[in-house]
């Protein structure tokens, strides 16, 4: 019994010693978990306090952008008043981006904006009326020599309105010239000659950002050059026109427009046959005028809209081809005793131009017409070569077929002279405005 008594003790006290190690191991397991746990917290809070650049800290000009979709004024006057984004201040970058953004949202889906910021500016919530300053808690400003962190919200606040502009002038004028010399001895024969080319063009156009644009075009081209063998004059013109075309179009859908072009074009100066004063044309000797209502399609193209342009297309045009000297009148068509010829037929008309790179640009306009009797076509293309901000080679191709002329038409000419071709590369200087 006493034997029974001993080994009895014995097993209690190693039970209770074994259950005061598993506590004590438990313990300690529980009091690890809670400290990793708290670590886990710590670094939580750490990084929600730690500014990086792929979280950037809440920026209260975002609600515009975050909130139900509103049309504001801020966004309105920066798209109609051309402000100038170029700015290094990275906030204001982030608002003109936003700006911009709810500008887009207005044009492309007008239907979810259903308030404005009126709307908000009358609910309880928003209040014009505070103008209490506020008082900041900073305690490190106090070391700052007079630092003041409190926003003045009670100094008056001038606000001016102005028109949005809604006109574009813009325009180019380049003076080029050209030298060539051949002895009087040369095998193939030819002359000397020296030329001078003077192009200007200028642009007006209007555009209300919503359904109006009219485009105004005035293009003149005078350029002479030198002749030996000219026994009446020392020079002949090389380049001689006078164009202005206006173009108005009412937006149908997207780059699509109805239209209505006019376009009138004559001459600058006279020009006389060789070696002789008998007169080939001169000033409203022809003058061509074009009245071609249709549809105008604008052109876009690329992802910094390197090439861009319009396309004219009109069903059925009129021509109005006007002769004021009377000698002239039969060379152009016209019965005699008279000074004008209406005809009517299809015309198109399309400007490009292709900004091919930073050196060179490629402006081109082709012009078509016919009354289903004869047809006039007309590809005109300066190719411009940038050499610095003022001097420029210039490069000029203007194939032209024309079978209106009855002596081409009679085949009185078989060789084919209703296509025709112009030509001249030449350097000089430019300016663009």
């Amino acid at each position: 019994m006493k034997r029974l008594t001993i080994l009895f003790c014995t097993f209690i006290m190693t039970l209770v010693a074994h259950c005061a190690v598993t506590a004590e191991a438990d313990s300690s397991f529980l009091l690890k978990s809670y400290l990793k746990a708290l670590e886990t917290l710590a670094r939580e809070r750490d990084s929600l306090n730690t500014t990086t650049t792929a979280y950037p800290t809440p920026n209260a000009y975002y609600f515009q952008i975050l909130s139900h979709p509103t049309l504001y004024s801020s966004p309105l006057h920066q798209m109609m008043s051309q402000t100038d984004l170029s700015s290094s201040d990275l906030q204001l970058q982030r608002i003109f981006a936003s700006r911009k953004m709810l500008s887009s949202l207005y044009v492309t889906a007008p239907q979810l904006v259903t308030q404005t910021e009126n709307d908000i500016m009358g609910q309880a919530a928003i209040r014009s009326d505070v103008n209490d300053r506020l008082q900041a808690s900073d305690k490190l400003a106090d070391k700052v020599t007079a630092a003041t962190l409190a926003p003045k919200m009670d100094e008056p606040v001038e606000v001016i309105t102005r028109r949005p502009n809604f006109w574009k002038f813009t325009g180019n004028a380049s003076l080029q010239f050209a030298q060539n010399h051949i002895s009087e001895n040369w095998y193939k024969g030819g002359e000397s000659n020296f030329t001078g080319n003077f192009a200007v063009t200028l642009r007006a156009n209007y555009n209300d950002q919503r359904k109006i644009n009219w485009e105004n075009t005035l293009d003149a081209q005078l350029g002479f050059q030198t002749t030996e063998t000219d026994k009446a004059r020392s020079f002949r013109p090389s380049s001689n026109l006078l164009r202005y075309t206006t173009n108005g179009g009412y937006k149908a859908w997207r780059n699509l427009y109805y239209s209505l072009q006019v376009i009138l074009q004559t001459q600058l100066t006279p020009n006389y046959q060789k070696s002789s004063d008998k007169l080939i044309s001169k000033i409203m000797s022809p003058l061509e005028v074009t009245v071609a209502p249709g549809m105008k399609y604008e052109i876009a193209w690329g992802k910094k809209k390197r090439f861009t342009g319009t396309l004219n297309v009109a069903p059925l045009a009129m021509k109005i081809l006007y002769v004021g000297v009377d000698d002239l009148v039969k060379n152009y068509g016209i019965d005699e005793g008279k000074h004008q010829k209406t005809t009517f037929g299809p015309n198109i008309t399309l400007n490009t131009k292709w900004q091919i790179c930073k050196q060179i640009a490629w402006t081109s306009r082709v012009y078509w017409m016919t009354n289903y009797d004869y047809d006039i076509l007309e590809w005109e293309n300066t190719i411009n070569f940038t050499v610095t901000k003022l001097i420029t080679a210039q490069l000029y191709l203007y194939p032209r077929l024309d079978d209106s002329n009855d002596k081409y038409r009679s085949g009185v000419n078989k060789d084919g002279p209703y296509v025709m071709f112009k030509e001249w590369f030449s350097l000089g200087l430019a300016y663009s405005f």
